[in-house]
């Protein structure tokens, strides 16, 4: 494969005249470490050193499946000294945890440079929520929120659009991250989901006060269902999810025609206006 990739880039076979300057110049020797333990190979050269192989880069050493090994351990939170000797017990092939550290730095250097990659200039769809987890930090457990930006593009094609790991999710540390997608290109946001977090609606007007903001369903049946009595909640949910699930306008008015003749009788919303009172259906979806 080596010899393969030289004479394309040469552009002439082996035993054959040459057709520039460029010609091969022998071989250098290379120890590469494999699933099967370690082996030393033949790299073939070219006269100006131009030759840089696919099968075996330069600079590296090692099987891309030991590389990725190391990589998906470091990922899933393995200390160095327990990769090196999940290596040497598997592969038979032995690091040293410097070694693995040069190795995972790749992925902090990868992360990095995803992290700041530049946007589009308008999304159709934007979601931002957090991810609430408890790790393990100095030898305590600390609660982390991942705060998760996911964008639908114009062409319709999903993506994620940020991952940050803050101490706490509040609408400054939202208002920060909307600061970093902007700065990285995403001048236009068309819908813009979120939870009803206390601050997050001034934080969003602050950074693309030109954006529609919708709260998401989940939060919006969960507000609504507040005002439903305990008994009713889950019938309630059921009919209601018929109407945000239709596949076009008419199924879902529709839908909500047949929520109204079922429940408008029945749902009482209390409000505390000084007194209890009651509404109507009407109001009811209104809120929801």
């Amino acid at each position: 494969m080596l010899n393969a990739e030289l004479t394309a880039h040469l552009g002439y076979e082996k035993g054959r005249s040459p057709l520039s300057k460029n010609t091969r110049n022998g071989y250098s020797q290379k120890t590469i470490k494999t699933s099967k333990g370690e082996d030393t190979i033949k790299v073939p050269r070219d006269r100006e050193s131009s030759f840089d192989p696919l099968t075996v880069p330069k600079h590296k050493t090692m099987h891309q499946e030991i590389e990725d090994t190391l990589i998906l351990l470091y990922a899933k939170g393995m200390s160095n000294s327990d990769i090196v000797d999940f290596i040497e017990r598997t592969y038979g092939v032995k690091y040293s945890t410097s070694q693995v550290s040069v190795i995972t730095n790749q992925l902090l250097e990868d992360i990095k440079e995803w992290q700041v990659r530049p946007l589009d200039d308008q999304y159709a769809v934007v979601w931002i929520d957090a991810i609430h987890y408890k790790i393990r930090q100095e030898g305590k457990v600390v609660s982390k929120a991942c705060m998760i930006v996911l964008g639908i593009n114009m062409e319709g094609k999903q993506d994620i659009l940020s991952m940050s790991v803050v101490e706490q999710e509040t609408a400054n540390s939202w208002m920060g991250i909307l600061d970093d997608l902007k700065s990285r290109g995403v001048a236009d946001i068309i819908f813009l989901c979120s939870d009803n977090l206390p601050g997050l609606d001034k934080a969003i007007e602050a950074v693309y006060p030109k954006s529609i903001r919708q709260i998401c369903i989940v939060h919006q049946i969960r507000n609504s269902l507040k005002y439903v009595s305990y008994k009713d909640r889950k019938a309630v949910a059921k009919d209601v999810k018929s109407i945000y699930q239709s596949s076009n306008l008419n199924l879902a008015e529709q839908a909500l025609e047949e929520f109204k003749a079922k429940w408008a009788t029945s749902i009482i919303l209390p409000l505390n206006l000084g007194k209890t009172t009651g509404i109507t259906l009407q109001l009811f979806w209104i809120i929801l």
